[in-house]
């Protein structure tokens, strides 16, 4: 709180500085006013109007559409939390159902190549990991017939 209070008087300061350095100059005539004796003529198109009208409606769109969303963002997660912690029967009326197993007919052709080779694929691995263990398990039975004999 101290400090915005010193920065407050320090602008406040500088600014009746600056006020008595321009008084000191217009009395010692250190300082020309300059008069204009033209009148002043607001330089403003249409097309500039019409140029901040347009940001100020885009502003102004945004903001009402941003509003909306929210607005109906929280009326929607307050409802499904009121319908499921205060009526749970309705919730539950309202429930998506679970189907029990997958429909074939909704598996696209890619989806089942990629399942059959996966399936494929495992198979394979299962034959090599047989093969493996049978070729395994025939040098094991060697080793043992060798360590007889020794």
């Amino acid at each position: 709180m101290i400090i915005p209070i010193i920065i407050f008087l320090a602008a406040i300061l500088a600014a009746f500085g600056m006020l008595i350095f321009r008084a000191w100059q217009i009395r010692t005539d250190r300082l020309i006013i300059q008069e204009e004796n033209a009148a002043f003529t607001p330089k403003l198109s249409f097309r500039y109007i019409e140029m901040i009208m347009l940001y100020i409606a885009k502003h102004v769109v945004q903001w009402i559409v941003l509003s909306v969303v929210k607005l109906w963002y929280l009326i929607v997660t307050k409802s499904k939390i009121l319908l499921q912690n205060k009526l749970p029967q309705i919730h539950n009326f309202f429930k998506k159902k679970e189907a029990s197993g997958t429909d074939s007919r909704k598996i696209s052709f890619v989806e089942r190549a990629v399942m059959e080779s996966k399936i494929k694929i495992k198979r394979v691995k299962e034959k090599i990991r047989m093969e493996h263990e049978e070729k395994i398990y025939e040098l094991n039975e060697e080793a043992k017939e060798v360590d007889k004999i020794l």
